[in-house]
């Protein structure tokens, strides 16, 4: 109860901190019993024991949605919901069962972004971004300490064909720690998607999201006018694929080029404004467990990222096979190609 009040008088704004306990079952090299750290080595510390020590942990396997989530709780109570072997976070509740709303905690990819508040069945209720600021250990028991929750109240709100769910200027909390926008540094490029902090392999970079329409559908159903093969690429530069494996449902994710063009109109998330490759150091995965978006996707880094690094991707665009590309994916081709079959020769 006395958590359930601290949660409350900080979602009014009231100063505070939010402890929450974890049990771990495993030893933590280099983090011993009794022992606090604070800022970015109380992340690392959480992400070391989730990423190195899982397997050795008593748990629950859980299907959730398009992915799955291992369950670790203690005899007090408390309980983790580790989602896609921590790559894609974790939820921690104190107390409480499934099917009823409870206060709690998910805590982004980098273990130290993190919204706190209220939930039921891992769907935010309500709650505010935070970040982690001392984790310590004593026995078998994590307690994490919480800033002050700052930024506009939150709650599940998953987009739709006619909704971005959240308001389209709204940061991601994650994001904004991990990406920005500046020029590109690609011969023409313009936008460009760049790290603000070193980043691991396999750790997720952006989120890409926008108005969820089926891939089949008409994006300019009443539209008369006939657009040439550039206008409708440029009509569909960000639209991408919903890989949630159901080929019944189809669906994609659409943002008109108005808003993904311009960041001062829309910036909720921002895997739109990454920039192709054919060596890229990212790769585009499905994101099952965003708090407030629900299944989007995502960008993962293939490598590890120091700060201001560009990130790229594989658009997956096939000219072999659809020649009826963007002008310049079928250059970017030919100069790729031509360049490879040359090195090819020279070896």
């Amino acid at each position: 109860m006395v958590v359930l009040l601290h949660l409350i008088s900080i979602l009014v704004g009231v100063p505070n901190v939010l402890v929450v306990r974890g049990e771990q079952y495993a030893e933590e090299e280099g983090l011993q019993d009794d022992d606090c750290v604070e800022g970015e080595d109380a992340s690392w510390a959480i992400k070391k024991w989730i990423l190195t020590e899982l397997d050795k942990l008593q748990k629950y396997e859980i299907k959730y949605y398009e992915t799955s989530m291992s369950l670790v709780k203690d005899d007090e109570g408390s309980s983790w919901y580790i989602v896609s072997d921590g790559w894609q976070g974790s939820f921690y509740y104190e107390t409480g069962k499934p099917g009823q709303e409870r206060v709690g905690a998910y805590l982004y990819p980098d273990y130290s972004t993190a919204i706190v508040g209220v939930w039921r069945d891992h769907l935010l209720v309500s709650g505010r971004p935070t970040y982690l600021v001392e984790a310590c250990r004593s026995g078998s028991v994590w307690t994490l300490k919480f800033g002050e929750l700052e930024g506009p109240i939150m709650t599940y709100s998953p987009p739709s064909h006619f909704s971005y769910g959240v308001h389209p200027l709204q940061r991601d909390p994650y994001e904004a720690r991990t990406v920005e926008v500046w020029k590109s540094e690609q011969p023409g490029g313009e936008d460009g998607l760049f790290t603000t902090r070193e980043v691991m392999s396999g750790e997720v970079l952006a989120f890409y999201s926008g108005l969820i329409i089926y891939c089949e559908s008409s994006l300019r159903a009443l539209d008369r006018r006939e657009l040439s093969d550039e206008e409708e690429h440029f009509r569909n530069m960000y639209n991408i694929a919903l890989d949630i494996g159901e080929e019944d449902d189809n669906l994609c994710i659409d943002i008109p080029p108005d808003m993904g063009n311009d960041v001062n109109r829309y910036n909720a998330t921002l895997g739109h404004k990454v920039n192709h490759s054919f060596q890229p150091n990212s790769e585009f995965v499905l994101f099952a467990a965003h708090p407030v978006l629900g299944t989007i996707m995502a960008l993962t880094a293939l490598e590890d990222l120091p700060p201001r690094m560009e990130i790229s991707v594989n658009y997956g665009y096939n000219f072999t096979s659809e020649p009826d590309q963007p002008e310049w994916f079928r250059t970017l081709w030919k100069q790729f190609y031509s360049n490879s079959e040359s090195d090819h020769e020279e070896l």
